[in-house]
């Protein structure tokens, strides 16, 4: 069976009248990504069962919590650290804000949305050391968020899904793997640099290609992962990638 774009997608390419394509250098994919997915995101409305707040973790770093309203003075929740896709050079919070309310809402739990810094003008490994900055504030604060520390997770689509795994594989090196209960990464990127062929070389020069521990498919601490869901698309650029981490993930047991 062939594979075919799904129905709700070709919906968006009707409605947006067009099949998005973004050209231009990294700055300029950024606006068009942006312009894309508030296109994308119009029809979208807060839902009035999250109570959702804009936090400033530190000077460079920005997140956003939303948190079940019914849940507030019921028992711990689940907490998901959650990481926005964009090739990490696009997206921030807003891109994927429907989908956070949608995983806060609907599982329930509280997600904390981590606005790391982009690419090209904030080189690797920033990306990764800004959604640890931003985990450990999860983690601690986890009274505060009504978290329940022992079902922690993070979670992430694209280059986000990316810089979920690489950030469990961090907690492992620093012995610290007990503190991460799952992995969601929805389409997720696992080539190095090294491997893009020549004509797209120069959309990921954002990042310098020898980053320790950003591309982690020869990593040794696969056997340390906790349980870790993978999603993969049929028609999708990067649907090896998850297929690869999958195929680690077993073999390592």
């Amino acid at each position: 069976m062939e594979p075919s774009l799904s129905p709700k997608w070709l919906q968006i390419e009707q409605t947006i009248g067009q099949r998005p394509q973004f050209t231009g250098d990294a700055l300029s994919m950024r606006q068009q990504y942006k312009a894309f997915a508030d296109q994308a995101n119009s029809s979208c409305t807060k839902s009035a069962n999250l109570s959702i707040e804009d936090i400033k973790i530190s000077h460079h770093l920005t997140a956003r919590v939303y948190h079940p309203v019914k849940s507030e003075e019921s028992q711990p929740l689940p907490v998901g650290v959650y990481f926005h896709g964009g090739g990490w050079c696009c997206g921030d919070l807003d891109t994927e804000d429907p989908f956070c309310q949608l995983v806060a809402e609907h599982l329930p739990c509280v997600i904390v949305s981590v606005g790391y810094r982009l690419a090209p003008e904030h080189k690797s490994p920033t990306q990764l050391e800004d959604v640890l900055e931003g985990w450990n504030w999860a983690f601690r604060n986890a009274l505060k968020l009504n978290g329940d520390i022992q079902r922690y997770f993070v979670i992430g689509q694209s280059a986000g899904g990316h810089l979920a795994l690489a950030l469990a594989n961090k907690l492992v090196n620093l012995d610290r793997q007990g503190e991460v209960r799952g992995i969601a990464a929805l389409v997720p990127i696992a080539a190095h640099p090294d491997h893009i062929p020549a004509e797209y070389v120069d959309k990921f020069g954002g990042s310098e290609s020898a980053g320790p521990g950003l591309f982690i498919i020869n990593s040794a601490n696969f056997d340390k992962f906790p349980a870790t869901y993978l999603a993969v698309c049929d028609v999708d650029p990067i649907r090896d990638d998850g297929l690869i981490i999958h195929d680690a993930l077993n073999k390592a047991g």
